[in-house]
C-alpha cells in the first residue's frame, strides 16, 4: 500500500490543499523555508512516528494549540483513510476510517522509516539515539514486542519512583518492581538482539557494497548477552548506590549500541560525509529488515530529508541506485530534479504548497523547510 493523498491542517506553514502521490521514488524540490522538511515531518506523525526533528507537538502547530493530518493509503484494492490529530489539551489521538485507533494499529498499517540530517547522532550522539533506533527496529519487525517494550517503561517509572523516596524499605515493593524490571527487561533485550540481527543481514552487504572502508564497520549491541539472572545480580549489586542516587542504574534504559571500525569508534574514524553515507546504509538496511519482517506485504514508506545534501554526485547516484524499487518513497532536495528526470516524480514546494510538475529550482543552501 502507499499514500495516495495527505491532506494538512493547520501544520506548520504547510496549505490544507491535498498533496497527491502515487507509488515509487518522488523528489520534494524547492528553496529552503517553502515546506518540504514540513511535509515529511507531517507524514511521519500520520505513519505513528515521533517528529524527526525531536520537535514538540506545540511546535508543529501555528498557534502552538491544535493541528492534525489526514491520509488516504491505497492498495489491494481498497482505502484506508488515517488521520492524526493533536490539541494542547487531548495529547495525540489517532483515527482510521473516523473510528479511534491505537498508536499500533496505525504504526502497522503505515509503517516508514525516515532519514534525515538530525539522526547524524546516530552515530555521534547520545546512547539513548541509537536505543531509540534499537526499538524502531523492534516495533517495525515485531509490532507485538511494543508489550514489553510498554512492561519495562511501566517497571522503570514504578521503580525509580520507589527509588527517589529512599527505596521504601521492608515493603517488598522495591523488590516486586525489581524482578518487573528483570523480566521485562530481559525480554526488552531478546527484542532488540533478535531485531539488530535481522538488520545486520542487511547492512552487512550493502556496506559491502559501499567500499572496503565501510565493509570493515562492526555494529554490536553487548548489552544483548546479559541473561536474566545476570540482570538480577546486577540490579542486586547496584541497588545500594541506587537508592542513594534515586533513579535504576541496571537496564535496557542504560543500553548502547557499538559502532566501530577497525576496533575503534566510528563518530573517531568516519569524516562528516561518511558519516552521511554510512547514515544512509543504515536507514536503508532498517527499511529491508522491516519489509522482510513484514513479508513483503505492506511495503514500509522511505522518507530522506535533504537526501543528497553534503554527498559527492557519485554517493548520491548510489544512494538512488540502492532505494528500495517497489516502495513509495520520498526524497526532499533543494537541487534541480531535472538532473533525475525519468528517474523519479518530481513535486515542488512553494510557500507550503506542493505543485506538480515541478518549476525550475534554484539550488541554494541553508535552513530546511
Amino acid at each position: 500500500m502507499h499514500f495516495s493523498k495527505i491532506t494538512p491542517n493547520r501544520f506548520r506553514n504547510l496549505s490544507p490543499d491535498p498533496i497527491f502521490l502515487g507509488k515509487g521514488p518522488h523528489v520534494i524540490a524547492g528553496e529552503n523555508g517553502q515546506g518540504k522538511t514540513n511535509l515529511l515531518e507531517a507524514v511521519a506523525l500520520l505513519c505513528g512516528q515521533r517528529s524527526f526533528r525531536r520537535a514538540r507537538p506545540s511546535a508543529c502547530a501555528p498557534d502552538g494549540r491544535e493541528f492534525a493530518v489526514s491520509g488516504e493509503l491505497l492498495g489491494d484494492g481498497r482505502v484506508e483513510t488515517l488521520r492524526v490529530d493533536w490539541t494542547i489539551s487531548a495529547g495525540r489521538r489517532f483515527s482510521r476510517a473516523g473510528k479511534a485507533a491505537s498508536f499500533r494499529e496505525i504504526s502497522e498499517l503505515a509503517p516508514a522509516v525516515f532519514l534525515a540530517p538530525e539522526h547524524r547522532e546516530l552515530l555521534c550522539g547520545h546512547p539513548e539515539a541509537r536505543r531509540r533506533f534499537l526499538d524502531r527496529l523492534v516495533l517495525g519487525s515485531k509490532p507485538a514486542a511494543g508489550d514489553d517494550l510498554a512492561r519495562f517503561e511501566r517497571a522503570l517509572a514504578e521503580r525509580n519512583a520507589l527509588l527517589s523516596r529512599g527505596g521504601a524499605p521492608g515493603s517488598g515493593e522495591l523488590e516486586a518492581w525489581t524482578e518487573e524490571l528483570v523480566l521485562s527487561g530481559s525480554a526488552v533485550r531478546r527484542h532488540r538482539s533478535a531485531a539488530l540481527s535481522e538488520w545486520r543481514g542487511f547492512f552487512e552487504p550493502l556496506a559491502r557494497q559501499a567500499g572496503s572502508e565501510y565493509a570493515e564497520i562492526g555494529v554490536d549491541y553487548p548489552a544483548g548477552e546479559q541473561s536474566a539472572e545476570g540482570l538480577r545480580a546486577e540490579c542486586e549489586r547496584m541497588v545500594a548506590l541506587e537508592r542513594r542516587r534515586g533513579y535504576s542504574l541496571c537496564g535496557p534504559h542504560r543500553d548502547d549500541v557499538l559502532f566501530t571500525r577497525r576496533g575503534r569508534p566510528l563518530a573517531a574514524e568516519a569524516s562528516s560525509g561518511e558519516v552521511l553515507r554510512i547514515l544512509a546504509l543504515v536507514k536503508l538496511a532498517e527499511w529491508h529488515a522491516i519489509s522482510r519482517a513484514r513479508g513483503r506485504q505492506v511495503e514500509p514508506l522511505f522518507a530522506a530529508d535533504d537526501f543528497d545534501a553534503g554527498l559527492s554526485q557519485a554517493s548520491v547516484e548510489a544512494f538512488l541506485e540502492a532505494m528500495p524499487a517497489q516502495a513509495q518513497v520520498l526524497l526532499t532536495t533543494a537541487s534541480d530534479p531535472a538532473r533525475w528526470k525519468g528517474r523519479v516524480a518530481a513535486i515542488w514546494m512553494r510557500a507550503g504548497r506542493a505543485l506538480s510538475p515541478a518549476p525550475p529550482v534554484v539550488s541554494v543552501s541553508g535552513a530546511r523547510g
